[in-house]
């Protein structure tokens, strides 16, 4: 079994945001691998410990080598391989030019699987996944929950409004990974000592010719005002004059 997962490299929780003249400022952020990804490098590496095969990690990203250790921790987990394209001027909000360099990528991997987080949490587009498989010609199933694997087919588990779908398709496919999924684990130490031997290539990749939509502008939420203290001789007195500035002021009642 050939397998592949998509990971995205995504701003860490901690970085922090400033927007300068309507423009994200993005030069003190550091990586991370997309949590929705890690699901996604989980499930490829139980179903390859339980028949075999070879799961490959396909990360699109800068020249910067800054992402190297949070990428050998996949290996860590599991994966046999890293493929790292490195891309000048990659940006994480272009899923047609970035869905257009993995898929370009994973026709040489011919995988019988690819998989991939439900979406980044950088850009929330849940786009890159399908347009990867929609590239390669093959189905694909998203926002899965539960999939298994057997006689050559995939069967999925999907929540939708009021239910749960389940889907089969044949192989190869592409699915994109949802949270409940599974339980990420974490690597022993003699795992984390061994992925510094397994194969790491980087190889770059042209350019993409432009952003897929332009962001007009940026910027950060307004700041909230301050709280108001409600003065009261008795509980019953203050909920009254809380009740009354609902009323009359904020008129929400």
């Amino acid at each position: 079994m050939n397998l592949a997962v998509l990971v995205k490299m995504v701003p860490d929780t901690e970085s922090r945001l400033e927007v300068r003249d309507g423009v994200l400022d993005e030069s003190g952020f550091k990586y991370m691998v997309n949590p929705y990804d890690e699901f996604a490098v989980e499930q490829a590496v139980q179903f390859r410990e339980a028949g075999g095969g070879k799961v490959t990690l396909v990360a699109l990203f800068s020249e910067a080598s800054s992402i190297d250790t949070d990428l050998r921790k996949m290996l860590a987990i599991g994966c046999d391989e890293v493929l790292a394209l490195r891309q000048p001027g990659y940006r994480g909000d272009r899923p047609a030019a970035n869905a257009a360099a993995l898929a370009e990528a994973l026709e040489a991997l011919e995988p019988d699987i690819v998989l991939c987080g439900v979406q980044g949490i950088d850009f929330y587009q849940c786009a890159t996944g399908p347009m990867v498989a929609h590239k390669l010609g093959i189905p694909h199933v998203a926002s899965v929950t539960k999939l298994e694997l057997a006689d050559g087919k995939l069967k999925a588990w999907r929540q939708v409004e009021g239910g749960l779908q389940v889907v089969e398709t044949p192989l190869p496919a592409l699915v994109t990974c949802q949270k409940d999924l599974n339980k990420v684990r974490f690597p022993a130490l003699k795992d984390i000592m061994f992925s510094k031997r397994k194969p790491f290539e980087n190889r770059p990749v042209p350019a993409a010719a432009g952003p897929d939509l332009p962001c007009a502008t940026a910027s950060l939420p307004p700041a909230r005002g301050g709280g108001e203290i409600i003065d009261g001789e008795t509980p019953a007195a203050k909920v009254a004059t809380l009740l009354g500035k609902l009323r009359t002021e904020a008129k929400v009642l």
